[in-house]
């Protein structure tokens, strides 16, 4: 299935965010994180993306190397680096607790989670680039949001490193929160899965169909 956003984020109102009464995702955790799982499934992503990417700018697209990097590089037929971009697929039940617990609450329906210790790697990689590089290198974070909602269920959205910084700088004290360690975290008895978790919104990001346009104004 192509990449899309069947949604009008700009008209993504608090209406929209509201859960109905469908009673799919339950208000507690089973407290099972599979986590080989979700790695085949992010790993599914990032081909579907550098295919996406690749066909729809005509630029070279290629995994990464290093281990804390954005999953993919974007070069130019010289090989001049253009963006970096990163595959977050976030699949089953919404965080049911997301008003409760953080201090900023946002409605279950509308979060986009990720790591906080690889939010941190983004933001280290974007120094890194300029510093290396001389030049602001865009790093592009995407999320497939496959959640069983009949209505933002499938979308894919993405948005840049620099203006999620400046969320996370003004909301960490709100938007952080730490689950428990559940079942699949930890593989071979060491433990994979990373608890500590930072929150977006939807409304705060863009539709995938923008991504190319934003890569090739970087050229």
């Amino acid at each position: 299935m192509p990449l899309n956003c069947k949604i009008n984020i700009d008209e993504f109102s608090k209406g929209d965010k509201s859960c109905g009464g469908c009673n799919i995702c339950q208000p507690y955790s089973a407290l099972r994180y599979p986590f080989q799982r979700d790695l085949a499934n992010s790993e599914g992503l990032v081909k579907e993306l550098e295919k996406f990417i690749h066909e729809s700018t005509g630029l070279l697209v290629s995994k990464t190397t290093v281990h804390e990097n954005p999953d993919l590089l974007v070069r130019d037929s010289n090989g001049k680096l253009i963006a970096r971009v990163e595959a977050k697929y976030l699949e089953g039940k919404a965080f049911m607790k997301a008003a409760k617990i953080l201090g900023e609450p946002l409605f279950p329906k509308e979060t986009l989670v990720v790591d906080t210790p690889k939010l941190l790697s983004y933001f280290s990689c974007k120094e890194i680039d300029l510093r290396e590089q001389g030049r602001n290198i865009p790093i592009y974070v995407v999320w497939k949001f496959d959640r069983p909602c009949a209505d933002v269920g499938g979308i894919c959205v993405y948005q840049e490193v620099n203006i999620l910084k400046s969320i996370y700088q003004l909301k960490k004290t709100v938007r952080s929160y730490t689950r428990q360690t559940g079942q699949g975290d930890f593989v071979d008895g060491i433990k994979r899965g990373v608890t500590d978790k930072f929150h977006f919104s939807i409304s705060e990001c863009l539709p995938i169909e923008k991504l190319p346009a934003n890569i090739l104004q970087h050229l």
